[in-house]
Order: structure tokens, then sequence, then C-alpha cells
């Protein structure tokens, strides 16, 4: 998909506004690594704010109004600018898939500081797309999207297999819904144990899939 008008943007923004709101918006989301020994984590908030950042777009708007405009679908041509031949162009098409980048991601890295003009800390995502986190405030937040293969972005020895993912409103202690597991893996695998104990509610856990469990496979 090769974007070649502002009516174009327009409309993918508004679209990935919506699902920006449904999928993520303050909502943590903990993508779980294969680590060495045991699971490791990687937590991130996504906040109304950040949304514009992953458009690339240009514009005077506050960022949170930016986000609610284009929730109600009343961003015009006016509303902001767009380099056709740039990075702002590459993010918007991707930008619908990465509404889902708490279901499709596969692989986290840390940056390894290869595009001197972006400032970010870490990546996650798959072979064709990625979120940029930076750290602020004691939480990772989205700032960044790129369509590129993550493993171009991410310095080998800190790139790992994402198995697992959680998600949760933001006000909440614990993690009850899993949006990914890793195929032949089951929530209570002793690799994964500390870290349910820590983070997440595996009592009342639910997901839109089986949860695949070890008594299941008796």
């Amino acid at each position: 998909m090769r974007i070649k008008s502002t009516s174009e943007a327009i409309r993918i923004i508004h679209n990935c506004a919506v699902s920006y709101r449904d999928n993520l918006m303050n909502k943590n989301a903990l993508f779980v690594t294969d680590g060495r020994t045991e699971a490791d984590y990687f937590e991130v908030l996504f906040r109304p704010e950040n949304f514009l950042h992953l458009t690339g777009v240009k514009t005077n708007l506050e960022a949170s109004l930016f986000l609610y405009t284009a929730i109600n679908r009343k961003l015009s041509p006016s509303s902001f600018t767009i380099d056709y031949k740039g990075t702002a162009r590459m993010k918007l098409e991707i930008l619908p898939r990465l509404m889902s980048i708490h279901t499709l991601a596969r692989m986290i890295g840390d940056y390894d500081n290869t595009k001197p003009l972006l400032i970010t800390d870490k990546f996650a995502g798959t072979v064709t797309m990625a979120m940029g986190f930076v750290y602020s405030n004691g939480i990772y937040i989205p700032n960044t999207a790129l369509k590129l293969d993550i493993r171009d972005i991410t310095s080998k020895a800190t790139r790992f297999k994402i198995v697992a993912i959680f998600v949760k409103p933001r006000g909440d202690d614990k993690y009850k819904q899993l949006t990914y597991i890793a195929k032949g893996l089951t929530i209570d695998n002793n690799i994964l144990a500390p870290l349910l104990r820590e983070k997440v509610d595996a009592e009342n856990l639910t997901a839109d899939f089986s949860i695949p469990r070890k008594s299941s496979e008796k």
C-alpha cells in the first residue's frame, strides 16, 4: 500500500485512531521473552498523546487533541502536513497493523543506534514492522513506528523472541488478559511461573482463544 493523497492519509489516521483507542489507549502491555533460563519481560504504556508520534505527521494540534479529533473523524487537510517521500508515508503504511502490536509482535530488542536522527530505546515488532519505545517517567512509551525488519535496527545480543503477551488497563495491579502465546508453550510452563506470580492473575486469566495449559495435554 502506497499513500498518495491527503484524503487517503486522513482515512488511515481516522481508522487507526479508533483502533488505538479500542486496543491500546490507557493500557499496559507485557511482552514476555524467552530469556535464557527463565522468562524475562518488557512492559509498556500506551497513552493518548503517544498516538501522534506513531503517525509521523506534523501538526499544530496538541498531541492528545490530535488523537481525539481523529477518533471523531474530524481531521481536515489543514490539520497536519505529511512528507509523502519520507518516513511519514511509510509509518502510515504499516500503522494499521501496528495497532495490533499487542497481538502481532514476535521479537524485542534494544535499538542499535544505526539511524542518526532516530531517538528511541527499544523496538518490538516483526520482520516487516516495528514500534519503538522510549523510557520516560519509569515506564516505556511508544514514540516511533518503522516499516523495517526489526532485526535490522536491533542489536543481536539483546534481541529475543516474544513467547507471550498480556494486556491490562493501566490502573489494574495485575494482568488478566492473554493476547498471544507461542505455539507449544503452556501458560503454566515452569519458565513462565515466576513471572506469572509477580505480574499476572493466572486464576482469572482470559483470552480470545483457548488458553493452553499442561492439564489440557493429558
